[in-house]
């Protein structure tokens, strides 16, 4: 027994027909119905937009409409109630455009009793039981799909970025689709940047991106150890490349294509290499004058041609520069008369908002090209990653050095020695003696903590130092891979002697201007201490002694 009457919906223009359906509902055990009768097409339209019934039984003649027209254009608005089509007669092609349209079953009048009518509604009701469950499990594997691409496709940009910053967003036309990016660093001055684009869109794309991106890493990987020995990285053609030869009879056979720009920025040479494979062109924007240019390539597609040979392009650029990369929902977005977003909008816009920041200008490429399509919406994934240049000098160190030891507190000494050398011999202007010793006091607590605590008292372990100058100012960098530590969560500590604990980072603090800690790209803890330059003035030292830059 149900819990509740199942509601009917019955569009029929008929009364006599209208009386003999109500009497079969009546006549069937062990459930109950309450129908709702309506006899036009229009009535019969807005109350299947309702939503309101568990069942819709819709007659083939209603005036000079017919039900077949009402199911389609119920189905479209969003009726969710399974569709019984009624007819007076038996004509198979009739009932094929009725499943077609969208019913659930068909039932010839004048064979219908109380039974095959019972039967047609259970079936019906059953049947969209599944398809709904069916449609929640594919909206879950939507989701977890969409999780799984911004977690593997779509990766944060490295924030701590020395020469340039970069500002990312995507905004796909469904919740899967096949845009992908990536970041790889390779040293302070050095990193690429991936910006691709799948044929096709959903689950498949968001796959064949995946892969490709996977290919890319794989590639970096081989090429640099393969590379080593003659002192150098790979160049972007050479990735491109290796990528082509791995993916590209396998795209072939899977009838799909990736396009996509690589780019290998060198902040000390201010200059960009990158291959173009069949990518959209890419926005440089020229802080010097205003102008903004448009970088192409000449390669095609992964996928195209098995022996496609890819040929890097080298761009130089100035401080405040900007180039955007984006994919071909961004200048294809087409408004409701049909006009296309374009280039030259996009790069109207870049030039317009140039000071913006890179996160910034990037949602607002995004939201630019969303609003010009208008009601309609995206009809292709939005992707678009901004890369600023640094200004003049910012944030690049002008002398670093650094060095590994084990976690043995033997080693600490030779850290320590390192780190006074550093501020004396590097730093420009050099520390003062009360500084120096500050810092080698805040390094010397950290290694101790991490070698104790991070490392649980095990000797074989490596920790990085890495020591960077900057006007008026000395940063240390340490880094292990060690247990995480949470030192916001650390008690201050008890003088009094009550409790132990809570002096190690005390001590870090008082010792220095500023300090972070954080864990890397890599997963490793990262302590950054910050210990600026007081001046001569303060401490009664000649701060303005050169320093040995050599």
């Amino acid at each position: 027994m149900q819990d509740r009457p199942t509601r009917v919906l019955l569009i029929e223009d008929d009364p006599d027909d209208y009386a003999l359906t109500k009497d079969f509902l009546s006549d069937i055990e062990d459930d109950t119905y309450e129908m709702e009768w309506v006899s036009t097409f229009e009535t019969g339209l807005e109350a299947a937009q309702r939503n309101a019934h568990d069942v819709i039984l819709v007659d083939f003649r209603l005036g000079e409409r017919t039900g077949l027209e009402l199911i389609r254009e119920a189905l479209k608005a969003g009726c969710r109630a399974p569709v019984i089509f009624l007819t007076g007669q038996r004509d198979r092609e009739i009932d094929r455009a009725a499943m077609q349209a969208g019913a659930a079953d068909y039932l010839i009048k004048g064979r219908i009793d109380a039974s095959s009518l019972e039967r047609s509604i259970r079936y019906s009701l059953e049947r969209r039981r599944h398809m709904d469950a069916l449609e929640r499990a594919h909206a879950r594997e939507i989701e977890i799909g969409a999780r799984i691409q911004s977690t593997l496709l779509l990766t944060q940009p490295p924030a701590d970025l020395q020469g340039a910053k970069i500002g990312s967003v995507s905004l796909p036309s469904r919740k899967v689709d096949g845009d992908f990016w990536g970041f790889f660093r390779y040293d302070r001055d050095r990193f690429d940047v991936l910006v691709g684009d799948v044929m096709g869109k959903g689950v498949p794309a968001a796959l064949i991106a995946a892969a490709s991106k996977s290919q890319c890493q794989d590639a970096i990987r081989r090429l640099v150890l393969r590379l080593a020995e003659y002192g150098r990285l790979p160049d972007p053609e050479e990735i491109v490349s290796a990528v082509h030869f791995s993916m590209t009879k396998q795209l072939c056979a899977l009838d799909s294509f990736v396009t996509l720009c690589y780019a290998r920025f060198d902040t000390a040479k201010r200059e960009m290499l990158f291959v173009d494979a069949g990518h959209m062109r890419t926005v440089h924007y020229h802080a010097s004058t205003g102008a903004v240019s448009l970088l192409e390539g000449h390669n095609l597609p992964l996928g195209f041609a098995e022996h496609e040979m890819y040929a890097q392009c080298r761009q130089t650029f100035e401080p405040n520069d900007i180039f955007v990369f984006y994919s071909d929902g961004v200048t294809e977005a087409r408004a409701p008369d049909g006009e296309l977003y374009g280039v030259e909008r996009l790069q109207n816009l870049v030039r317009a908002n140039a000071d913006k920041d890179p996160d910034r200008l990037a949602d607002m490429v995004c939201d630019a090209a969303l609003a010009f399509a208008g009601p309609s919406g995206l009809s292709d994934d939005l992707t678009c990653l901004v890369v600023r240049m640094a200004a003049d000098d910012e944030g690049r160190p002008i002398y670093r050095a650094g060095m590994e030891v084990h976690s043995t507190p033997q080693e600490l000494d030779a850290m320590r020695r390192f780190v006074d050398w550093f501020c004396k011999e590097r730093a420009r202007p050099a520390l003062a003696e009360a500084e120096t010793n500050a810092l080698v006091l805040a390094v010397n607590e950290a290694a101790s903590n991490i070698l104790d605590h991070a490392y649980w008292g095990a000797r074989d372990r490596r920790l990085q130092l890495n020591m960077e100058a900057y006007p008026g100012s000395v940063v240390a960098e340490m880094s292990d891979w060690g247990q995480p530590f949470d030192h916001t969560t650390v008690e201050p500590p008890a003088f009094d002697g009550s409790r132990e604990g809570g002096f190690g980072v005390y001590i870090i603090s008082q010792c220095v201007d500023d300090f972070r800690y954080y864990r890397d790209d890599l997963g490793r803890n990262c302590l950054r201490l910050v210990k600026r330059f007081r001046g001569a003035d303060e401490l009664g030292q000649d701060a303005n002694a050169p320093a040995d830059l050599s």
